[in-house]
Protein backbone atom coordinates (compact mmCIF):
# COMPACT_ATOMS: atom_id res chain seq x y z
CA UNK A 1 0.00 0.00 0.00
CA UNK A 2 2.86 2.53 1.03
CA UNK A 3 4.83 1.71 -2.41
CA UNK A 4 1.21 2.59 -4.16
CA UNK A 5 1.15 5.87 -2.60
CA UNK A 6 5.32 6.67 -3.05
CA UNK A 7 4.28 6.00 -6.66
CA UNK A 8 1.54 8.61 -6.98
CA UNK A 9 3.66 10.85 -5.04
CA UNK A 10 6.00 10.45 -7.45
CA UNK A 11 3.99 10.74 -10.42
CA UNK A 12 2.16 13.82 -8.98
CA UNK A 13 5.48 15.73 -7.80
CA UNK A 14 6.90 14.88 -11.23
CA UNK A 15 9.83 18.16 -11.23
CA UNK A 16 9.46 17.18 -15.76
CA UNK A 17 5.53 18.23 -15.26
CA UNK A 18 6.31 21.19 -12.43
CA UNK A 19 9.44 22.57 -14.29
CA UNK A 20 7.22 24.86 -16.67
CA UNK A 21 5.18 26.61 -13.88
CA UNK A 22 8.80 28.19 -12.68
CA UNK A 23 9.79 28.49 -16.31
CA UNK A 24 7.32 30.68 -16.47
CA UNK A 25 7.51 32.57 -13.50
CA UNK A 26 10.92 33.64 -14.21
CA UNK A 27 9.64 34.82 -17.80
CA UNK A 28 7.52 37.40 -16.26
CA UNK A 29 9.21 37.83 -13.50
CA UNK A 30 11.09 41.43 -14.40
CA UNK A 31 12.77 41.94 -11.25
CA UNK A 32 16.36 42.76 -11.87
CA UNK A 33 18.25 41.85 -8.26
CA UNK A 34 20.77 39.63 -6.90
CA UNK A 35 19.85 36.32 -5.47
CA UNK A 36 16.44 35.98 -7.23
CA UNK A 37 17.01 32.26 -7.38
CA UNK A 38 15.62 31.62 -4.04
CA UNK A 39 12.19 33.07 -5.43
CA UNK A 40 11.62 29.83 -6.70
CA UNK A 41 11.52 28.31 -3.85
CA UNK A 42 8.31 30.11 -3.17
CA UNK A 43 6.38 29.32 -6.51
CA UNK A 44 5.97 25.45 -6.30
CA UNK A 45 4.58 25.92 -2.60
CA UNK A 46 1.98 29.13 -3.49
CA UNK A 47 1.03 27.85 -6.89
CA UNK A 48 0.34 24.70 -6.41
CA UNK A 49 -1.63 25.21 -3.12
CA UNK A 50 -5.10 25.52 -3.94
CA UNK A 51 -6.38 28.88 -1.95
CA UNK A 52 -3.11 30.79 -2.72
CA UNK A 53 -3.66 29.21 -6.00
CA UNK A 54 -7.35 30.59 -6.47
CA UNK A 55 -6.08 34.20 -5.12
CA UNK A 56 -3.53 34.29 -7.38
CA UNK A 57 -5.22 33.42 -10.86
CA UNK A 58 -7.26 36.52 -10.21
CA UNK A 59 -4.29 39.78 -10.61
CA UNK A 60 -3.10 41.42 -7.54
CA UNK A 61 -0.60 44.06 -7.72
CA UNK A 62 1.02 44.17 -4.72
CA UNK A 63 2.27 41.41 -2.52
CA UNK A 64 0.33 43.02 0.24
CA UNK A 65 -2.68 42.96 -1.23
CA UNK A 66 -2.08 39.08 -1.52
CA UNK A 67 -1.50 38.70 2.28
CA UNK A 68 -4.21 40.79 3.24
CA UNK A 69 -7.43 40.37 1.36
CA UNK A 70 -9.39 38.30 0.00
CA UNK A 71 -11.70 39.74 -2.80
CA UNK A 72 -15.48 38.85 -3.67
CA UNK A 73 -14.74 37.10 -6.47
CA UNK A 74 -12.08 35.15 -5.01
CA UNK A 75 -14.71 33.83 -3.05
CA UNK A 76 -17.56 33.22 -5.95
CA UNK A 77 -15.07 31.75 -8.18
CA UNK A 78 -14.28 28.88 -5.93
CA UNK A 79 -17.98 28.62 -3.99
CA UNK A 80 -16.34 28.32 -1.01
CA UNK A 81 -15.48 30.33 1.96
CA UNK A 82 -11.72 31.50 1.72
CA UNK A 83 -10.10 33.19 4.74
CA UNK A 84 -7.51 35.44 5.12
CA UNK A 85 -4.94 33.37 6.78
CA UNK A 86 -5.45 30.12 4.47
CA UNK A 87 -3.62 30.89 1.61
CA UNK A 88 -0.54 31.29 3.58
CA UNK A 89 -1.71 28.25 5.76
CA UNK A 90 1.20 26.10 6.73
CA UNK A 91 3.82 27.80 4.28
CA UNK A 92 6.90 27.57 5.79
CA UNK A 93 6.41 23.63 5.72
CA UNK A 94 5.46 23.55 2.39
CA UNK A 95 8.55 25.60 1.35
CA UNK A 96 10.91 23.01 2.99
CA UNK A 97 8.25 19.99 1.65
CA UNK A 98 8.91 21.66 -2.16
CA UNK A 99 12.63 22.21 -1.44
CA UNK A 100 14.28 19.00 -3.20
CA UNK A 101 11.72 18.93 -5.54
CA UNK A 102 12.29 22.65 -6.22
CA UNK A 103 15.93 21.95 -6.47
CA UNK A 104 15.20 19.32 -9.18
CA UNK A 105 13.04 21.31 -11.42
CA UNK A 106 15.68 24.26 -10.83
CA UNK A 107 18.47 21.79 -12.19
CA UNK A 108 16.14 20.52 -15.30
CA UNK A 109 15.34 23.93 -16.52
CA UNK A 110 19.13 24.54 -16.38
CA UNK A 111 20.04 21.57 -18.42
CA UNK A 112 17.53 22.53 -20.85
CA UNK A 113 18.59 25.51 -21.42
CA UNK A 114 15.48 27.14 -20.45
CA UNK A 115 16.97 29.26 -17.55
CA UNK A 116 20.50 30.61 -16.70
CA UNK A 117 21.79 30.75 -12.92
CA UNK A 118 24.14 33.49 -12.82
CA UNK A 119 27.27 34.53 -10.98
CA UNK A 120 25.02 36.59 -8.15
CA UNK A 121 22.47 33.64 -7.65
CA UNK A 122 20.16 35.36 -9.97
CA UNK A 123 18.44 33.46 -12.74
CA UNK A 124 17.95 34.91 -16.54
CA UNK A 125 15.37 33.25 -18.49
CA UNK A 126 16.24 32.22 -21.71
CA UNK A 127 13.75 30.00 -23.98
CA UNK A 128 10.15 28.38 -23.05
CA UNK A 129 10.23 25.20 -25.34
CA UNK A 130 7.74 23.37 -22.83
CA UNK A 131 4.16 22.24 -24.47
CA UNK A 132 2.19 23.65 -21.35
CA UNK A 133 -0.07 20.71 -19.91
CA UNK A 134 -3.30 21.61 -20.03
CA UNK A 135 -3.97 20.05 -16.71
CA UNK A 136 -1.73 22.89 -14.77
CA UNK A 137 -3.13 25.52 -17.18
CA UNK A 138 -4.36 27.57 -13.32
CA UNK A 139 -0.76 27.25 -11.89
CA UNK A 140 0.47 28.79 -15.13
CA UNK A 141 -1.56 31.32 -14.76
CA UNK A 142 -1.04 32.25 -11.38
CA UNK A 143 2.63 31.44 -11.36
CA UNK A 144 2.73 34.48 -14.10
CA UNK A 145 0.78 36.71 -11.29
CA UNK A 146 3.20 35.86 -9.06
CA UNK A 147 6.00 37.39 -10.97
CA UNK A 148 4.18 40.39 -11.41
CA UNK A 149 3.58 40.41 -7.46
CA UNK A 150 7.04 39.75 -6.41
CA UNK A 151 9.20 42.12 -9.25
CA UNK A 152 8.93 45.02 -7.20
CA UNK A 153 10.05 43.71 -3.86
CA UNK A 154 12.94 42.88 -2.24
CA UNK A 155 13.41 39.19 -1.69
CA UNK A 156 14.04 39.86 2.18
CA UNK A 157 11.07 41.68 2.38
CA UNK A 158 9.13 38.90 0.74
CA UNK A 159 9.84 35.85 2.94
CA UNK A 160 9.54 38.38 5.91
CA UNK A 161 6.09 38.91 4.89
CA UNK A 162 4.94 35.33 3.94
CA UNK A 163 6.59 34.41 7.47
CA UNK A 164 9.42 32.43 6.03
CA UNK A 165 12.27 32.29 8.17
CA UNK A 166 14.62 29.66 6.37
CA UNK A 167 14.71 27.81 3.20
Amino acid sequence: MSRAIQNLNILYNNPFILTPIIITFYEKYEGKQGKDMFLAYLILPLVLYEYSKIVLKNKKKELRTFINFVQKEDIESNKSEIRKSDKLYGLPGRVEDFKELTNLCLQYAFDTGSLRLNKDLSITFIKNDFKPDKTLIENFKASQNLALLFKNEKITHIYMRLGIKKI
